[in-house]
């Protein structure tokens, strides 16, 4: 596929997911009823992505939802299913305060875990944050397979929270994707990837696969989503 650049490989490989990550949308669901959010508040979504969580959180509460993102293309998606947000194609945040801050696998977009924690916290008041973690010790083979990634990467669970706590940010309610929840999003991208077929899709799904098959490639890494307030 000549010219398909990475975030078209990404597009392309999870398809019709409902999120680019391991989210449930019954885990999702229980989180936007806790939101208890009043009519007018502002929600900002933080590299928005397709905009799928922030559309369903303005289907429930009477917000003010914004919504940002560099990729043009999921942009012009999110606008077509969800006219009347407001999206916008940017690297960085619009100005604050927001009521609400949803980063769901995007604090890459705000310096990366931990830094973004603290963005968060000045941002807004509440956070819904969707955050990897090691729900085991990585090997270096599994490590390799996630494209050189480092240990110090993501945090454990505790670490998780505890550099939450560090940043002045207080857990009110958390969940974490289960395996079933991962093997549906790892695999479909693997399908996926399959099925159109070019060089860096097969190479993608290649190298999913390698990991997931390999010992501890499958239950190494966790996915957290977690309501948090300002302490």
């Amino acid at each position: 596929m000549p010219g398909v650049d990475r975030a078209a490989v990404s597009r392309i490989a999870h398809g019709s997911l409902p999120f680019f990550n391991p989210l449930s949308e019954r885990d999702l669901g229980e989180a936007i009823e806790l939101l208890d959010l009043r009519p007018g508040a502002r929600v900002l979504d933080v590299a928005c992505g397709n905009a799928e969580v922030l559309r369903r959180i303005a289907a429930r509460w009477e917000i003010e939802a914004v919504g940002y993102d560099r990729d043009a293309e999921l942009i012009e998606r999110a606008r077509a299913r969800a006219p009347g947000l407001e999206l916008i194609v940017s690297e960085q945040p619009p100005r604050g305060p927001f009521d609400l801050i949803v980063c769901v696998a995007s604090s890459h977009a705000l310096g990366g875990f931990p830094a973004a924690l603290t963005r968060l916290r000045e941002l807004g008041g509440l956070v819904l944050l969707g955050e990897g973690y090691w729900r085991g010790e990585p090997s270096r083979e599994v490590l390799d397979a996630l494209g050189g990634a480092e240990r110090d990467e993501l945090p454990d669970y505790h670490g998780l929270f505890e550099a939450a706590a560090s940043a002045g940010l207080v857990p009110l309610w958390s969940c974490v994707a289960s395996e079933r929840d991962w093997d549906r999003y790892e695999w479909t991208q693997v399908v996926n990837a399959e099925r159109h077929g070019g060089a860096m899709l097969l190479e993608r799904a290649a190298a999913a696969r390698r990991r997931l098959t390999m010992a501890g490639g499958r239950d190494t890494l966790g996915f957290a989503l977690t309501l948090l307030r300002r302490g």
